[in-house]
């Protein structure tokens, strides 16, 4: 039966073994993509910090936020509307323009009076910095949209080269310690 398998899929005859092995290989590399989640990268973030640092949290201002792409096209634009302890954002959403969604604000104290604000994700009441929008959903958090950081997913290059680097720290390390014992 494995002959006759090998005569008509397999033309070049391989072994038996080598198939299985890359049907698991595969199922694998199948399995890893399915885990893999989208990337921050991936979406248009609303950074808290942008808009405090632009003085663009002031009490009932209105203006309009602006994504572009790398090469500075128009991607996606958000009009907001600063209320008290709030932002009402305006997008569009599959289509449909003049989706509204309310997100809240807090704000933490630092140790010198300063006053720190924070998005109330509107999906979880968690406390974040960055809310993250993709054409047809709504602003959440980048746990409730299950975003990764990009070096989440670093090359197997990069990973063994910080373990290298670990290790080389580690072997100089003991090099200067015996060096130390010895005189």
């Amino acid at each position: 039966m494995i002959e006759k398998l090998n005569e008509r899929v397999l033309p070049h005859a391989l072994d038996p073994t080598t198939v299985l092995y890359m049907v698991i290989a595969n199922l694998a590399a199948r399995e890893y993509w399915r885990k893999m989640k989208f990337l921050v990268t991936q979406y248009q973030a609303l950074n808290i910090n942008d808009l405090a640092r632009g003085g663009w949290l002031y009490p009932f201002s209105k203006y309009d936020w602006v994504w572009r792409t790398n090469k500075g096209a128009h991607q996606t634009t958000v009009a907001i509307t600063v209320v008290t302890d709030a932002l009402e954002l305006v997008f569009a959403m599959y289509g449909i323009a003049g989706i509204h969604q309310k997100v809240s604000l807090t704000y933490s104290f630092g140790p010198r009076g300063g006053k720190r604000p924070w998005f109330v994700c509107p999906t979880c009441p968690r406390r974040v910095s960055v809310l993250y929008h993709a054409t047809g959903l709504p602003f959440r958090c980048r746990i409730c949209c299950k975003l990764a950081y990009p070096s989440q997913y670093q090359s197997r290059d990069q990973s063994y080269g910080r373990q290298a680097r670990i290790v080389s720290y580690r072997e100089q390390d003991r090099l200067s310690a015996e060096c130390a014992r010895e005189t």
